[in-house]
């Protein structure tokens, strides 16, 4: 689905704007530095080695482009980064950051911890190159913090082999899903398992249950903390994520575990599918990977349009950094060179840009045609949310998940949470 087009306002504002930490692992893309070469520091946050080989060859890309610039390339794991990131852009000198659009952003912008774009010929060619969902995802109060890299769905994951056995088609709607579970059931599978460990994963059930029976506008609201989430609208499209864990329809045994530690339970076929993002395909062995099908998240009320989790990872440009050119340069790049379309191909994962060729992968075609028929997109709780909601609310959804599986008891802490004023507020 494409959000208000924002592409002609930003167009406009081009033509007005004429007038202490763990230390990363980093690389450097020039083989012998210059210790008088500029310098471009950039952060990136790795989740995979299939992310990493393709970010390494994006920023030896921009490298060739650019000889005479020293790129110090930054790579954090994954909850180290999103952990320190806030602190990072306060105390370090990075000119380029990857981040994740959503509240968390704004919030980042609002803070002064971002520089927004300003060149009005840079503005002139993203306007031109990136969609305008993208764009307007990046714009704050009519400026724009960023550029988008990639933006993917979610869905289920599931053993094409074993719901063959089994008689199972990818379910379309919520009977259809419990009656595949019930089936996996009784043939001795675990219907399905989660990684919650550091609790996003298990959010994408809270936010789908939530998108499904309430739609995209109140579960908006709710993460903003403008809506309690005692509502009985909230409860009541819960109530069936209690239901299924009741039920033991969740392996026990990856709960406490990181998101991926659930993907060998698949490929053995102990679990029948989970919901992850199409992020996890490129962790996917090669011998594996033709056995895994796609299908969304299932309708659950008919009369409640189909909203879609549709994560957008971007580029920030964080203020305190020093080499400002360079970084917008490399925005430029973004938009213009090839790389980036071949850096999401790589990572199974879909490209922002316009001219993105098409898909000849299954999962990539799958993805872009669900977000083109979404009545709406959101990007996922930990970045939709009031940013001091997201530990208390990741923690009580942790609670939740273990027996007896209280419903009333996360909702009342998740409310507790939201009543807390907001720091800075």
């Amino acid at each position: 689905m494409e959000m208000p087009d924002r592409r002609a306002a930003l167009l406009r504002l081009s033509a007005a704007l004429a007038l202490p930490l763990l230390p990363p692992r980093a690389f450097s893309a020039q083989s012998q530095p210059q210790s008088q070469s500029p310098r471009l520091v950039v952060d990136f946050m790795i989740s995979s080695g299939a992310l990493r080989s393709a970010w390494v060859k994006l920023v030896q890309a921009f490298q060739a482009q650019n000889p005479g610039l020293q790129i110090i390339a930054n790579e954090f794991s994954q909850e180290e980064y999103k952990h320190n990131f806030t602190t990072r852009l306060q105390q370090e000198r990075v000119d380029l950051a990857f981040w994740f659009a959503g509240a968390r952003l704004k919030e980042a912008a609002r803070q002064g911890l971002l520089r927004p774009i300003d060149e009005a010929d840079l503005l002139q060619r993203m306007g031109m190159r990136f969609t305008s969902a993208t764009l307007d995802a990046l714009e704050d109060k009519g400026r724009l913090y960023g550029a988008p890299i990639s933006y993917y769905q979610w869905g289920f994951f599931y053993s094409r082999s074993l719901f063959a056995q089994l008689g199972i088609a990818a379910p379309k709607d919520w009977d259809a899903f419990e009656q595949a579970c019930a089936r996996l059931r009784g043939a001795g599978v675990t219907p399905t398992a989660v990684g919650a460990q550091n609790g996003w994963p298990a959010a994408a059930w809270f936010d789908y249950f939530n998108l499904r029976c309430n739609g995209r506008a109140i579960h908006q609201r709710l993460l903003a903390g403008e809506l309690s989430f005692q509502d009985p609208r909230i409860r009541a499209a819960l109530q069936p994520w209690r239901d299924m864990l009741a039920r033991g329809d969740f392996l026990a045994e990856t709960m406490t575990e990181d998101w991926d530690a659930v993907l060998p339970y698949l490929y053995r076929k102990s679990v029948g599918m989970v919901l992850m993002g199409a992020f996890a395909a490129s962790k996917f062995p090669p011998q594996i990977a033709p056995d895994i099908g796609f299908f969304p998240f299932p309708q659950i009320k008919p009369q409640v349009a189909r909203a879609e989790e549709a994560p957008l990872d971007v580029v920030v440009l964080p203020a305190k950094g020093e080499n400002p050119a360079a970084a917008s340069r490399f925005l430029r790049f973004l938009a213009e060179h090839p790389a980036l379309n071949t850096f999401n191909q790589e990572v199974s994962l879909l490209s922002p840009r316009v001219d993105a060729p098409p898909e000849t992968d299954a999962l990539r075609r799958a993805g872009r045609t669900l977000l083109g028929q979404a009545s709406g997109l959101t990007f996922f709780f930990d970045r939709d949310a009031r940013g001091d909601l997201v530990a208390p609310a990741f923690a009580a959804i942790s609670a939740f998940l273990r027996p007896p599986h209280d419903l009333d008891r996360m909702l009342a802490a998740m409310e507790t949470a939201r009543n807390v004023t907001p720091a800075g507020a």
